[in-house]
C-alpha cells in the first residue's frame, strides 16, 4: 500500500479479534491471551488497557461508545470505551463450562448477540436479556445478524436456524430451519437481506434463497477444506469464499451463482485465513497462513499484496471505518495497520 506501514505492535499472543472504534482513531485488539488493547490508529501507542477474559479471550464487537468482549470464561462484558469501566457483565450460558464463542452487535448498534455451547443469548446494550434459546443440536458454531437488525442466524450441526423479533418481541422459536446434513461452521448474511450463506465442515458452501422453500437450496463444493472464511461486498452481488490456497468469488446477481463459473483469486502460497471486504468501498482483503496479505479489486482485476516479515499465519483482518486502513493481526502477536491506497504487486 502506498502509505504502507507507519508502526507495529506486540498484543504478546496470538491475536484473537480485532475491532475498530466509530471514530476511525482508534483500534481494540484482543490477543488470545492477555488483556485487551486500544490502540491509538497513528503512533500505535496504546490508549488504554482492558482486562481479559481467563482462559482466553475469544470476540469483540463495537457498537458506538460500548466494546464488548467475551472468552472461554463464558462472560460477556460491556465496556465504555470513553472511561475503561465495565458498564454491564453477564453470563451467556447457565453451564459454567461453556465457553462465550461469538459475540456480535446488531447492525443497528442496540442489540448484543452472544452464544456459549447449545445457548443463543441476545441482551440490550443495557445489559437486559430480551431472547434466549438452547434447543441447538449441537455447540453453536456460527452466528450472524440480519441486516435490519431484526433477527439472526445460527450455525451448529444438521444446517441453520433463523430467529426473529415481530412486533416488538423475539418469537421463542426458529421461524426458517435451513436443514443440511453436515455441521455449518460459518454464516453470512447478504446486506440486502436476500440470502444467507453457510460454510461446513464438510467442505462445501450452502446456499439458500429467503424465503427458504425446500429444494431451492445450492451447495458448491471441490473446496480443499472446511470453509471458514466466507464474506459478502456491500452491494451483496459478491461473495467470497476460502476453503484453500484460492480464493473463490460467486456472483450472486440476476439470477443467482447456479450454474456459473466463479472467479478464482490465486496468490496465497498457503491456505487463505481471513477474508474482508470494504464497508462502503468495492475492495476484498484476504489474509492468509502465509503471512501474506492481499487487497483485491474485482471490478478492475487487480491486485495488490503486503508480506508480513517475518511472515507469521494471518489470524484476524479489519477495515477502518473509513475504509482507508486495513488492520492486521497475526498468529504471532503482531497487529499493524496499512494506510491509504495500494499498488499493484
Amino acid at each position: 500500500m502506498s502509505a504502507g506501514q507507519t508502526w507495529s505492535f506486540d498484543a504478546g499472543d496470538h491475536v484473537a479479534a480485532l475491532a475498530w472504534l466509530p471514530d476511525g482513531r482508534t483500534l481494540a485488539v484482543a490477543p488470545a491471551v492477555g488483556g485487551i488493547v486500544l490502540l491509538d490508529r497513528a503512533t500505535g501507542e496504546v490508549r488504554r488497557k482492558l482486562a481479559g477474559h481467563a482462559p482466553a479471550n475469544c470476540a469483540l464487537t463495537v457498537s458506538r461508545e460500548l466494546l464488548a468482549s467475551a472468552g472461554q470464561d463464558g462472560i460477556a462484558r460491556l465496556w465504555n470505551t470513553d472511561t475503561g469501566e465495565i458498564a454491564y457483565e453477564f453470563r451467556t450460558s447457565d453451564n459454567a463450562s461453556d465457553w462465550c464463542e461469538h459475540a456480535q452487535f446488531s447492525p443497528d448498534g442496540a442489540l448484543l448477540a452472544t452464544t456459549a455451547g447449545r445457548t443463543l443469548r441476545i441482551w440490550t446494550r443495557y445489559g437486559e436479556r430480551v431472547f434466549e434459546n438452547t434447543a441447538h443440536d449441537s455447540t453453536i458454531a456460527a452466528l450472524a445478524w440480519r441486516p435490519d437488525s431484526a433477527g439472526v442466524a445460527t450455525g451448529c450441526y444438521n444446517g441453520a436456524q433463523l430467529f426473529r423479533a415481530k412486533n416488538g418481541a423475539w418469537e421463542p422459536e426458529a421461524y426458517e430451519q435451513l436443514r443440511w446434513k453436515g455441521s455449518i461452521i460459518s454464516l453470512t448474511w447478504s446486506p440486502n437481506g436476500r440470502y444467507v450463506a453457510g460454510g461446513s465442515q464438510e467442505a462445501t458452501i450452502q446456499f439458500w434463497r429467503l424465503p427458504y422453500r425446500v429444494g431451492e437450496e445450492l451447495f458448491m463444493s471441490g473446496y480443499a477444506t472446511k470453509i471458514r472464511e466466507l464474506a459478502w461486498d456491500n452491494t451483496s452481488r459478491y461473495l467470497a469464499s476460502g476453503g484453500g490456497e484460492i480464493i473463490t468469488v460467486w456472483d450472486v446477481s440476476g439470477k443467482g451463482p447456479r450454474g456459473t463459473t466463479p472467479k478464482q483469486l490465486e496468490g496465497h502460497a498457503e491456505r487463505v485465513s481471513v477474508l474482508t471486504f470494504q464497508n462502503r468501498c468495492p475492495l476484498l482483503a484476504s489474509g492468509g497462513t502465509d503471512g501474506r496479505v492481499f487487497v483485491w479489486d474485482l471490478a478492475k482485476a487487480q491486485r495488490h499484496r503486503q508480506e508480513l516479515q517475518p511472515p507469521s499465519a494471518i489470524a484476524a483482518l479489519a477495515w477502518s471505518p473509513d475504509d482507508a486502513g486495513l488492520a492486521i493481526g497475526a498468529a504471532d502477536g503482531s497487529v499493524c495497520v496499512w494506510e491509504s491506497h495500494a499498488a499493484s504487486a
